[in-house]
C-alpha cells in the first residue's frame, strides 16, 4: 500500500510540475519524497522520471490519496503544504490555484 500512495503523491507533485523546469523541482520533489516516505534522493529520482511522462488519471490518484489517509488529517495537511510549496517555487499560474483547490476540497470534502 506505501507503494501505491508514494507513486500517487509524486504523481499529484509531477502533475503540478508538468510543462515547467523539471532540473529546477528536482530537489524539492527528492526531499518532499525522502520526508514522507523515508527513501533515499536516488530512489526518488527515479521515482520523478519514472512518473513525469506517465499517463495517469489525476482524479484516481488524488483519490488514492485521500483514501489511504482518510483519518490523517496531518498527513493531508503535510501534501497541501508541500504541494503549495511546489506551486510557489516557480511562476504560479492560474491552473495551480485551481489545481490546488481541487485537492483540498477531495481531501477535505466531509468537512464541508
Amino acid at each position: 500500500m506505501d507503494k501505491m500512495i508514494e507513486e500517487s503523491v509524486a504523481i499529484l507533485f509531477c502533475h503540478r510540475m508538468n510543462g515547467k523546469d523539471l532540473n529546477r523541482e528536482r530537489a524539492v520533489f527528492c526531499r518532499f519524497i525522502q520526508q514522507d516516505f523515508n527513501c533515499k534522493c536516488s530512489e526518488a529520482n527515479e521515482l520523478l522520471d519514472r512518473t513525469i511522462d506517465q499517463d495517469y488519471n489525476i482524479d484516481t490518484h488524488i483519490s488514492i490519496i485521500n483514501n489511504a489517509l482518510h483519518n490523517e488529517v496531518y498527513s493531508k495537511m503535510s501534501i497541501l503544504k508541500q504541494l503549495n510549496h511546489l506551486m510557489h517555487k516557480s511562476n504560479i499560474r492560474t491552473e495551480d490555484y485551481e489545481f490546488f483547490e481541487k485537492v483540498k476540497k477531495s481531501f477535505f470534502a466531509s468537512l464541508r
